[in-house]
């Protein structure tokens, strides 16, 4: 079972650690700290799977790529002899993953890292030695205290601010921070295992936190496991001994532990999660475990939702479904909230400023397009004409690229129009800014409403409506958190989103559930693409037809094959440099699946420019230039301009 662990610390010149001998350890090469004149050789670590440096998007400090140069510019820009010079982060990467996954999650969090501070973020990938846990993937995250840009490195980023000034200025402290990044790590992570069709979860919250007694697993350590490996006694693991053995009593006393663990990752779970979730604290003693496995299989806490069958068309064991009776309990609850919430009929939208908020849209519509035909869809009006309804909680299904931002644009016109104050909110920051772009709505993350709500700050009210985008994505227990708050405060509330899309990040798929109990408008048609085959495919894409939608491109010359990679590598290329020639103030991208074939397409875009004299000729001094900026989340590494 996947496992939570991201840490952090300065790298400090007070602990006689310095930025170049950090990278160059963690990324397995040669650099010299030209501040001291130190050569801090590494070549020959082993488990190094990957290394990449991410600037902020949009950045233009290409010369930070260069890793010798980023991280000499880092202690350059310090001058006290105490100061930080670079800060770490190390997060454990789950094993479920492939090994491209975990690149994207890995990069991604670096990615979340260099825009939230712009800063330069350089991440290492390191696998588990041969002799220590299989399990422990994870990756070394350095990110440098000061904003980088253009000319080189400036301010100090407001993660490094003391408290006391962060508060005088309206921003949060460096806890509230770091409480963000953990969070955000937990996102990133889930969004990953649940693309990749793992059930499985990872919870950035305490054990305290969640109301757990258990003792949570221990992460040994490089010196640790050093240490055991040469046959030395460590203390650590006596300690794991002996919690191991308290988790055992504790779970004979109360199983329901176990289930709670397991119900924060899925809603519903058959033996084999049972078994997987106790092997996480009960691993040294087959009799203590299968007492302890005995126990949680007889808790009244438990709750038996398909018993064992054998499927008629295939004969194979269909192992029985359990959940606990805590989720249904609450899965009911938010059940028979949305109901009465459904059925109280107070939050009505005058029908003159529908009109209104719908013509203006169309207006806006027809002067983007130049078309003055150009209109909302049929299916977007009768969706508009849904969640003004009195109704106190609605939801729209959409495919993606079906015009639900456009929707919500107008909508918001029309409640304000009547003098409701709009919220939004999503699971995550990108989705949140994008709505917000999009629709208008002022929005913000869930996790970030509640911490607000929880302080008792920008709570809702009976003038409120609340939209959440991407729905589908959250999990159980949050959505009810917020249809009860929602009901609790006399709010509206209206979940968006496409169920075919994702899974739910948390437990369970409650917005399917809800859409089906409450009723729902329907946005089918595909309004991002004008093209009627584009549309097609589009919907092909949203229903899972993947072959069917890249047919249609192939099929009208969209999708181009080549003989091998050389000949793919060089039509790339060739395309690039052509558009660029010809539209030199759009943009562009290049991308590829292998490391290899990103750093052959970069070398050989770079040299066509360098030739025409577009690109400055520089050295490639250093490792780690993959790319002049990685791309959003999922992404491939490229050059892009």
């Amino acid at each position: 079972m996947a496992i939570y662990h991201l840490s952090t610390k300065p790298i400090s010149r007070s602990s006689g650690r310095s930025a170049v001998a950090s990278a160059a350890y963690r990324c397995a090469v040669k650099m010299t700290n030209e501040r001291d004149g130190l050569v801090h050789d590494f070549t020959r670590k082993e488990g190094v799977e990957h290394t990449e440096i991410v600037l902020p998007e949009g950045s233009s400090a290409e010369w930070a790529l260069n890793r010798s140069a980023l991280w000499n510019a880092a202690e350059f820009a310090e001058k006290r002899k105490d100061a930080r010079v670079a800060r770490e982060f190390e997060i454990g990467l789950p094993y479920e993953l492939s090994a491209e996954g975990r690149i994207d999650a890995a990069r991604t969090f670096a990615q979340d890292l260099a825009n939230r501070y712009g800063a330069a973020v350089d991440f290492a990938i390191h696998a588990p030695h041969e002799k220590g846990d299989v399990r422990n993937y994870h990756a070394h995250v350095m990110m440098t205290t000061r904003q980088v840009g253009e000319g080189g490195l400036g301010y100090k980023t407001y993660l490094e601010h003391k408290n006391a000034r962060l508060l005088s200025n309206g921003m949060a402290t460096t806890d509230m921070q770091l409480r963000d990044i953990r969070q955000s790590w937990e996102s990133i992570a889930n969004s990953q295992l649940q693309r990749e069709g793992l059930d499985i979860r990872i919870d950035h919250r305490s054990h305290q936190e969640r109301g757990l007694e258990l003792s949570p697993t221990e992460h040994v350590g490089v010196h640790a496991t050093q240490m055991q490996r040469q046959g030395m006694v460590v203390e650590r693991a006596r300690l794991d001994a002996e919690a191991a053995q308290k988790n055992a009593e504790l779970i004979r006393e109360k199983p329901e532990q176990v289930l709670t663990i397991i119900s924060q990752e899925k809603s519903v779970f058959d033996r084999r999660d049972v078994a997987r979730t106790l092997h996480r604290y009960i691993n040294d003693d087959a009799q203590t475990f299968q007492n302890a496995f005995a126990s949680v299989m007889a808790s009244p806490a438990l709750a038996e939702l398909q018993p064992e069958r054998v499927d008629a068309q295939t004969g194979e064991i269909e192992l029985a479904k359990y959940s606990t009776r805590e989720m249904v309990n609450l899965e009911s609850g938010m059940a028979r909230s949305a109901e009465r919430m459904a059925g109280d009929r107070s939050h009505g939208v005058d029908r003159r400023h529908v009109v209104r908020a719908i013509g203006r849209q169309d207006a806006a519509i027809q002067k983007a397009s130049g078309d003055g035909a150009a209109r909302l869809s049929d299916e977007q009006r009768q969706a508009i004409e849904h969640v003004t309804g009195p109704e106190r909680i609605s939801a729209v299904v959409g495919f993606a690229g079906a015009g639900k931002s456009t929707m919500l644009a107008a909508a918001r016109e029309a409640w304000e129009g009547q003098g409701y104050r709009v919220h939004g909110a999503a699971l995550s920051g990108k989705a949140a800014e994008g709505l917000e772009e999009s629709s208008g709505i002022e929005s913000r993350t869930l996790a970030s409403w509640s911490r607000g709500w929880e302080r008792d700050r920008g709570t809702l009210g009976r003038g409120d409506v609340f939209v959440i985008d991407e729905a589908g994505m959250v999990g159980s227990r949050q959505l009810a958190g917020f249809i009860g708050e929602a009901e609790q405060r006399g709010a509206k509330i209206v979940l968006v989103g496409d169920h075919e899309q994702l899974q739910a990040i948390g437990a369970g798929a409650p917005f399917r559930a809800i859409a089906e109990r409450i009723g729902h408008a329907e946005l089918s048609e595909i309004r991002r693409q004008r093209e009627g085959w584009q549309r097609d495919a589009s919907v092909s894409f949203a229903t899972h037809k993947t072959a069917d939608g890249l047919a249609a491109y192939r099929d009208h010359g969209d999708i181009h094959f080549a003989a091998d990679g050389d000949a793919a590598r060089a039509a790339i290329v060739s395309d690039y440099l052509a558009d660029r020639e010809n539209r030199p103030d759009g943009s562009r991208v290049a991308m590829a699946h292998r490391r290899a074939d990103v750093r052959a397409i970069n070398d050989a875009i770079r040299s066509g420019l360098q030739e025409r004299g577009d690109l400055a000729r520089v050295a490639p001094a250093g490792a780690g230039v993959t790319s002049f900026r990685s791309g959003r989340a999922g992404a491939r590494s490229g050059f892009e301009h």
